[in-house]
């Protein structure tokens, strides 16, 4: 067994135990990414132009290739995923949760440019700004996983799964 596999399998034992924490406060700030792009072979979303990071005029996911099909991604092809308990697109993962699934976290209420209304919303996250959601769940990240094409957290604690490009969440 790779040290690499058993180094995620350890990471994702701790970020399971941090998930049921309900508290406030605390979450990280994620770069967000860049828009609609088309994926590479690789699997990674395939920036449509450099944008700057932090400019919410500038669409911020992309569109990658995974085992469980077309999901949604940020600006360096990781996996984007919806938390189930986030009912009504009112984010619940705070602290600890957070430090283990970084929300999409955007400077304005205003939806990013070149993202389509139909699937994304701007949710507010209490205490600390904006998240971007699509369909009814605000946007996350996995720190559990490490590269494109990543999908380690797909179904973590039965709550969390794969955003799909409608916005819905795979396998939930």
């Amino acid at each position: 067994m790779s040290s690499r596999l058993i180094t995620a399998v350890l990471a994702g034992t701790l970020i399971l135990a941090a998930c049921g924490s309900d508290d406030s406060s605390d979450a990280t700030d994620t770069t967000p990414a860049p828009a609609d792009a088309p994926a590479d072979s690789d699997g990674a979303a395939t920036p449509a132009a450099e944008a700057d990071p932090v400019d919410a005029g500038s669409a911020i996911v992309g569109v990658a290739s995974t085992d469980l099909g077309d999901v949604l991604v940020d600006a360096d092809g990781l996996t984007l995923y919806g938390f189930t308990p986030d009912v009504g697109a009112v984010p619940t993962c705070f602290d600890a949760c957070a430090q283990a699934w970084p929300p999409i976290v955007i400077d304005s209420a205003e939806l990013p440019a070149g993202l389509d209304p139909a699937v994304f919303s701007v949710v507010e996250r209490p205490g600390e700004g904006f998240q971007l959601a699509a369909g009814e769940w605000p946007l996350y990240l996995f720190a559990g996983d490490a590269a494109p094409g990543d999908v380690n957290g797909q179904g973590s604690g039965g709550n969390w799964f794969v955003a799909a490009p409608d916005g819905s969440l795979i396998g939930a």
